[in-house]
């Protein structure tokens, strides 16, 4: 069994360029341990992976060289690494490659970091794609090049297709809606439109407001929300199992085309777009101002939108429900 050790990227951005990585890496080694260091305060997103990963957050406090060394001699169950990869492409992560005594060390060619590493990716002048280049040191250590591939957002047929078990009790579908700063108001608009439908509510913020939303008399969809369900802990768990993600989290949005699910995006009109190579941007956006809906984004084509009325429309046909 191989063992293998990345250094994670330091910025949020990066570490959702680093899963197409991961998740061909898992599938060229499908039984290798993995074991990821990553800055805490980070490691919450790679849970979002669609598979295990050991993860050891490193303390702000032992964020130095020494403070490296001695976090490496105190994770005893990471050893006898095959292979090391520094994603973080500076000297801290190089120098940790050389703390946990990984036997191969990929980095790039630049800077006196590079004598850390035992094999050394051409470093380019020219600006590419973190995940090309996370791809590219992957390639390294591989007998022939990856083949090509790309996550997109998956075609919808028909609603059947996307048909799941949730519960013992028998089928049920359902979509997924996860708020990180939206108003509860916002979603509270929008569910009181349903018609019909179950939704999994993942948001911590609000539990007080959802649980007395659900009594509404006015609410003809099914809610259920985060914590009251045994079962349900895990984002990893859920997103295999929804029709659709509703979210204002763009770096979730992104990381359902790794699912094979389709996103729709709650976001501002300003929203830095993902420099990617190997997966698709999300596709179906709704931008917000001040609380208000202003406009759908679909595949670089704006339409204004004035009310909460047409964001459900676009749902329905994009998801042909």
């Amino acid at each position: 069994m191989e063992k293998f050790l990345i250094q994670s990227p330091r910025e949020k951005e990066n570490i959702l360029l680093t899963f197409p990585f991961f998740i061909q890496l898992k599938e060229k080694f499908p039984d290798a341990q993995i074991n990821v260091i990553v800055n805490k305060g980070l490691e919450e997103h790679f849970e979002l992976l669609p598979f295990k990963v050991n993860i050891y957050p490193l303390p702000e406090r032992l964020d130095s060289l020494t403070g490296i060394h001695k976090f490496a001699v105190n994770v005893t169950d990471v050893f006898n690494i095959d292979y090391f990869f520094d994603l973080a492409r500076d000297p801290k992560g190089a120098f940790t490659g050389m703390s946990f005594r990984s036997k191969i060390r990929v980095g790039e060619d630049k800077g006196l970091k590079k004598f850390l590493y035992t094999k050394k990716i051409e470093y380019s002048e020219i600006e590419v794609p973190f995940d090309e280049l996370t791809v590219k040191y992957l390639n390294s250590i591989l007998e022939t090049d990856l083949p090509d591939f790309f996550y997109s957002a998956p075609e919808i047929e028909k609603l059947d297709d996307n048909v799941v078990k949730l519960f013992d009790e028998g089928d049920s579908s359902f979509f997924l809606l996860k708020n990180n700063d939206l108003s509860f108001e916002v979603w509270k608009e929008l569910l009181l439109l349903m018609e019909s439908g179950r939704v999994v509510i993942w948001d911590m913020k609000n539990l007080d407001q959802w649980r007395e939303f659900k009594a509404d008399p006015k609410l003809k969809v099914e809610l259920i929300i985060q914590g009251e369900v045994a079962g349900l802990s895990f984002l990893r768990e859920l997103l295999p199992k929804c029709t659709y993600v509703l979210t204002d989290d763009d770096f979730l949005a992104h990381v359902s085309y790794f699912y094979q699910k389709r996103s729709f995006l709650f976001s501002p009109s300003d929203l830095k777009r993902v420099n990617s190579k190997f997966f698709s941007n999300v596709e179906d956006m709704i931008h917000m101002e001040d609380g208000d809906v202003v406009e759908i984004y679909k595949f670089g084509e704006k339409k204004d939108i004035k009310v909460m009325d047409e964001v459900l429309d676009f749902i329905h046909d994009v998801m042909k429900l």
